[in-house]
């Protein structure tokens, strides 16, 4: 991605925004504003406690203020909040952080028009409209099981079995084109987006063009992308999403490639390179795909480009497809859960495609068997009017929402880097995720970074059990991360840090009555039992979320211990070992966090046996 700050800007800016915010603050969610008073007990002492488990997740970060830990702890949380919001109610849109965005959307754009694949254009006569070929769709949908009325959700889009993308020989010349171009190749030109695991292969599809152009003077496969781009992915998007944006002005965006690859996925290969000592067999069956992600863009779109018969597995799974688990009924006990079983989505056959927004959270199942060849293109918008000038680029909100996610934790930490207080990048972090949500406010992932950042800030304020201040802030982590469930209610990491923060909770002081315990302790159990089964419902599509499993395992274990239920703590504890066949045993090859955990896991599973 794109260098986000130059030093000396962020210190410029710095001073700016310091300036700025000595009169401000951010309301968020005073009205989900959780007020409990209670007392609890502190816990028995234990050898084991969560602080290598900081809250879990790939984030973004904010802007900040000049004000000492002390001066906020004089300040209530509404001020606070509602000040922080003042300050991006005025200045919003002429923000230096929006700035950053619509520089890298620009650096995007001219990376995008210098590559060898076209642009939209518009439509000027009918007889450019007759040129689109009619793609044929269907959507795919999933029940959901925790509407009373057993709603449908849309996922995704395929093409019908009367409407393939390519056709048999199309197929065959970009296949042709990308085997000439690897075997031309030392390796793979690096990807502005990959999640590659070994087993894969990739080639950009621009630099497929580019070679097959020049080095083996072919035009055949430009006139195909082309044509391809043209007169059937742009019409296709722009009708089946495009069109639906409410608050877009449809004129005048126009879709481009952000990025688009041809991925093999070798499973023979990746079986090899798999099997060592670290996770044992397991491993083995983890096949080639590629772990859950999000892209960068608008709509993902993915061809398959070999029959089915040739592998087994693959498709693309969407986390969203657990919103019909049975794990949703609060009746259920994680010891008796047997997974629910589901299948990757894929395209009806060769040639065909399957598309989906590009935010929303998926994974390239596992290919277990034999080779699995797509062409995968993310498609993004940019406002046509000054595409090739100089003016300033405006990113369109859902990639604006992306890239502040994406920036905020690199570049608050880059800007605030000499700084004593802390508090500074955490308010610089909550203003990056503010505009996020500003942006796009159904973006469950922000408000769940946006939670994350509000119970860090407890952390970095030598949070106090004691202190009505610091409980609030907690609250409002909380508030953040329900609100986040209602967005993206399938995010196993979500639930392991709602489980951490309902904990955090119920050790404060501020406890005060019986039924407030019962209800704290349900939310913990609740959440990390959701984290655990849908982990373990991915890892058996062969999604590799083996280091989340094993935190939220821990943290689960490390809770039902704080209880003296020794016998349900060996049992979520023993799950680790399970489900890795083997990771308990060995320690060789891991990362020191994976090390740490895994270590805690083994130590508090001795612990618990000796008292069961």
């Amino acid at each position: 991605m794109v260098e986000v700050e130059k030093k000396e800007d962020c210190i410029s800016k710095k001073k700016t925004l310091m300036i700025q915010a000595r009169t401000v603050s951010i309301q968020i969610l005073l009205c989900c504003h959780l007020s409990y008073s209670f007392h609890v007990p502190k816990p028995k002492q234990r050898h084991f406690t969560h602080q290598h488990n900081a809250y879990t997740a790939a984030d973004g970060h904010s802007i900040g203020v000049n004000e000492s830990a002390a001066t906020l702890e004089e300040t209530s949380y509404s001020q606070l909040f509602w000040r922080m919001d003042h300050i991006l109610q005025e200045s919003r849109w002429n923000h230096p952080i929006n700035t950053e965005v619509d520089q890298a959307h620009k650096k995007d754009l001219l990376w995008a028009q210098r590559s060898p694949l076209p642009f939209e254009k518009p439509l000027v006569d009918a007889c450019s409209k007759m040129m689109h070929r009619t793609i044929e769709y269907e959507p795919i949908t999933v029940e959901d099981a925790r509407a009373n009325n057993q709603d449908l959700a849309r996922i995704a889009i395929r093409t019908k079995a009367s409407s393939p993308i390519l056709y048999e020989y199309e197929m065959q010349l970009l296949k042709l084109a990308t085997e000439a171009y690897w075997s031309n190749q030392s390796e793979s030109s690096s990807s502005r987006f990959t999640y590659q695991r070994k087993g894969n292969s990739e080639a950009h599809l621009s630099d497929i063009v580019t070679f097959s152009r020049e080095q083996m003077g072919n035009t055949g496969l430009s006139e195909l992308v082309d044509d391809l781009l043209l007169h059937r992915i742009y019409p296709w998007i722009r009708e089946a999403f495009l069109s639906k944006e409410k608050d877009a002005n449809l004129d005048e965006l126009g879709l481009y490639v952000y990025d688009s690859l041809l991925i093999r996925y070798n499973a023979t290969e990746a079986n090899n390179n798999n099997h060592d000592n670290t996770i044992g067999l397991r491993k083995q069956r983890v096949g080639a795909g590629q772990p859950l992600h999000r892209d960068l863009g608008y709509v993902s779109v993915n061809i398959m480009l070999n029959d089915p018969s040739e592998f087994q597995g693959g498709g693309t799974f969407f986390e969203q497809q657990l919103i019909s688990a049975s794990i949703w009924d609060e009746t259920t006990d994680l010891l008796e859960y047997v997974p629910d079983t589901f299948s990757a989505i894929k395209p009806l056959g060769a040639g065909h495609s399957l598309a989906h927004y590009s935010s929303d959270r998926h994974a390239g199942a596992a290919t277990f068997e034999g080779v699995r060849d797509i062409l995968v293109m993310f498609i993004a918008a940019a406002e046509t009017a000054n595409i090739g000038s100089n003016q300033p680029q405006s990113a369109p909100r859902w990639e604006r929402a992306a890239r502040l996610k994406t920036t905020a934790r690199p570049y608050c930490q880059k800007c605030f880097a000499s700084s004593d207080n802390l508090v500074d990048e955490w308010l610089c972090r909550i203003q990056h995720l503010r505009l996020a949500i500003d942006a796009v406010p159904y973006d469950g992932e922000a408000w769940h970074y946006l939670g994350m950042t509000l119970a860090e800030y407890t952390n970095y304020n030598n949070y106090s059990l004691s202190r009505t201040f610091d409980v609030e802030i907690l609250d409002l982590a909380i508030a953040c991360f329900e609100e986040a469930t209602k967005h993206t209610p399938c995010d196993a990491r979500l639930y392991n840090n709602i489980g951490l923060a309902w904990e955090k909770k119920l050790q404060s002081n501020h406890v005060s009555s019986q039924n407030d315990k019962v209800y704290m302790h349900q939310k913990i159990n609740s959440a990390y039992q959701k984290a655990v089964a849908i982990n373990s419902i991915c890892s058996r599509l062969g999604c590799d979320v083996t280091s989340d499993f094993e935190r939220a395992c821990l943290n689960f274990g490390l809770y039902l211990s704080y209880q003296d239920d020794f016998h349900r703590a060996v049992a979520v504890l023993e799950m680790i070992d399970e489900f890795t066949e083997g990771s308990l045993d060995t320690l060789e090859g891991m990362s020191p966090e994976r090390q740490r955990v895994i270590e805690d896991a083994r130590g508090l599973l001795l612990f618990c046996k000796k008292h069961t």
